[in-house]
């Protein structure tokens, strides 16, 4: 139990579900699901009579969230709307531009109808080289893949990519296949580096193949399933991969270090669960520490997020399917580098995807203007 990590957890979760007049009934029924999603999840590691009070609660709150919902009805969502934030410029002359393409989720609905025109405004961007940072299929089939792989070809400058939990488990296969299809369709493997003309990336694979030890379970319904994408996913690095980052030496170049997971302590939904794992931080650290990294960036969370790592920013980017509808361009100088969200799709397609974006999903995902556009020296 990490009782130092508390007091930052309920603060996130006091900021995501707002008041009842930012949120509604919706706020409650958030709070309301993690309980539960605890609850069942907590019976193992409680004692008998600690769980059962833990239950008794759950309950109570839970007839308080159906007569909110009952009285006043589920709020509608917000009007369609991008986030704007201040527009960050980097210190000194800029030399790289590269773009960053969030958990695309190709198979899904929303993820076939914004992972190509997030490829074109990409393009329109003129960037150096981009990445995307996993997730690229909503399960793993490997014809989803292939849907990827033919739509980062048509971005005009070089790219790469790495895996996620999503591709990890091969469209109802029963094993993960995720790392073999990955192999198979990019001709190589989800860790590398990858170097510009005056920017180094390294990029880690954290997509775990293991099956989770938590049972699949649905935020939305409150009830356990039987689809493997909706376990805990967790990130960790296999040794081979955490022997390949212990090899990396810094160089005289800007060097950026991209995986999927943010690193520990992740203190959104599920605390500390969802993020990488607490040993492969501590490579990921060194890692950091040793090449003198610039910047981590990661994607997994869905949010706009901004924290450290030995120093350096961590910064989690959108995912371009889900509101605010982004990704991101990161431009780097000899002094700094910076990093701005940018819109994806058309106002209608944005309009048509935000009728989904409830009040409590756009609090979480939306994160502060810093982690939308910031700018930040090299420290000397």
């Amino acid at each position: 139990m990490r009782t130092e990590f508390s007091f930052e957890h309920a603060q996130w979760m006091a900021q995501v579900s707002g008041t009842v007049a930012e949120t509604g009934a919706m706020g409650g029924f958030f709070l309301q699901r993690i309980g539960a999603y605890v609850d069942l999840h907590s019976e193992a590691v409680l004692p008998k009579g600690y769980w059962a009070r833990l239950v008794d609660l759950g309950v109570e709150d839970a007839k308080e969230v159906e007569e909110a919902l009952n009285r006043d009805g589920i709020p509608m969502p917000p009007p369609p709307e991008w986030p704007a934030a201040p527009v960050a410029t980097a210190p000194g002359a800029v030399h790289t531009r590269f773009g960053i393409i969030g958990d695309p989720h190709v198979g899904s609905a929303k993820g076939d109808s914004f992972f190509l025109p997030t490829i074109e405004e990409i393009n329109h961007q003129g960037v150096d080289f981009s990445v995307s940072v996993g997730d690229l299929t909503q399960n793993g089939r490997e014809d989803f893949f292939h849907q990827v792989r033919a739509g980062l070809d048509k971005l005009d400058a070089p790219w790469t990519v790495t895996l996620g939990n999503h591709d990890m488990w091969g469209g109802g296969t029963p094993k993960a296949v995720g790392l073999e299809r990955f192999r198979s369709v990019f001709g190589a493997e989800p860790y590398g580096e990858f170097r510009s003309e005056r920017v180094r990336l390294i990029v880690l694979n954290s997509a775990d193949p293991r099956e989770s030890p938590f049972p699949p379970f649905d935020l939305v319904t409150g009830t356990f399933t039987n689809d493997p994408k909706e376990s805990i996913p967790g990130g960790t690095f296999s040794e081979e991969v955490a022997g390949w980052a212990a090899e990396r030496e810094a160089e005289d170049i800007p060097t950026f270090i991209v995986l999927h997971h943010p690193p520990y302590p992740y203190l959104g939904f599920p605390a500390l669960l969802f993020g990488l794992d607490e040993p492969s931080t501590r490579v990921l650290e060194d890692l950091v520490v040793r090449v003198k990294a610039w910047g981590v960036i990661c994607g997994h969370t869905h949010r706009c997020a901004l924290s450290q790592l030995a120093g350096v920013p961590v910064l989690e980017v959108p995912c371009p399917k889900e509101w605010p509808f982004g990704f991101g361009v990161v431009e780097v100088s000899d002094e700094g580098w910076a990093y701005n969200l940018h819109p994806v799709g058309s106002e209608e397609l944005v309009a048509q995807s935000s009728f989904s974006a409830n009040a409590v999903f756009r609090r979480y995902s939306r994160g502060p203007d810093e982690a939308r556009a910031f700018s930040t020296a090299v420290p000397r």
